[in-house]
C-alpha cells in the first residue's frame, strides 16, 4: 500500500479496524513512509473508543465511523436510556440522534441500510438541527454500556486488544 500513491492510482491510503497497538506497529515499521489518511473503525456511544480517536487525531489520521447505529434496533446503542431520552427531547429517531452524535463528534459516519426509506430518513434527519454541546458530551460520557457490533470472537486469533478505551 505504501507504493500506491507513487503510482498515481490513489491519492491516499487508509486502514480499517486498527487499534493503537496496530497503528504503533505500522507507524514504527521501517518501510512506513506514508501515514494512513483514515482509520475506519466502529464508532457509536456504546463503542466510543476515546483513546483510539485521540491517538489518531494526534497522528493526523481521520477516524471514520462504521456501524454508527450500533447494530440493529435491539442493540445496546439503540436501547440506551440516554439515547432514547435524547431522541424524545429532540423529536428525532434514535438512529438520527446516533448519527448526529457521530458527525458532531468530528468523524464521517457510514450507516448501513438496505432500505431506501431508512437511508433517506437517516440523511434527511440530520438537516436543520444539532445536538447541544452538552448532549454530545453527555452521550459520550453517560452511556456506560459497552457493545462492539463487530468483535473478534469468531476469529482464530484475537485482533482487538482493548487499547481504545
Amino acid at each position: 500500500m505504501q507504493k500506491l500513491p507513487e503510482s498515481g492510482r490513489v491519492r491516499a491510503i487508509g486502514v480499517s479496524n486498527f487499534g493503537i497497538t496496530h497503528l504503533e506497529r505500522l507507524l514504527n515499521a521501517p518501510g512506513t513512509k506514508i501515514i494512513p489518511a483514515v482509520n475506519q473503525i466502529e464508532l457509536h456511544p456504546t463503542c466510543p473508543s476515546p483513546k483510539l480517536v485521540e491517538y489518531c487525531k494526534k497522528k493526523g489520521i481521520q477516524c471514520t465511523g462504521y456501524s454508527p447505529l450500533g447494530g440493529s434496533p435491539e442493540s445496546p446503542a439503540q436501547q440506551s436510556k440516554v439515547v432514547v431520552e435524547m431522541s424524545q427531547k429532540y423529536g428525532k429517531s434514535v438512529p438520527q440522534v446516533l448519527l448526529a452524535w457521530g458527525v458532531q463528534s468530528g468523524w464521517p459516519v457510514l450507516p448501513k441500510s438496505v432500505s431506501k426509506e431508512r437511508i433517506k430518513a437517516n440523511f434527511e434527519g440530520l438537516k436543520g438541527w444539532r445536538l447541544s454541546e452538552e448532549d454530545v458530551k453527555r452521550l459520550g460520557a453517560e452511556v456506560k454500556e459497552r457493545f462492539k457490533n463487530c468483535g473478534d470472537e469468531w476469529l482464530p486469533h484475537k485482533v482487538f486488544f482493548g487499547d481504545d478505551e
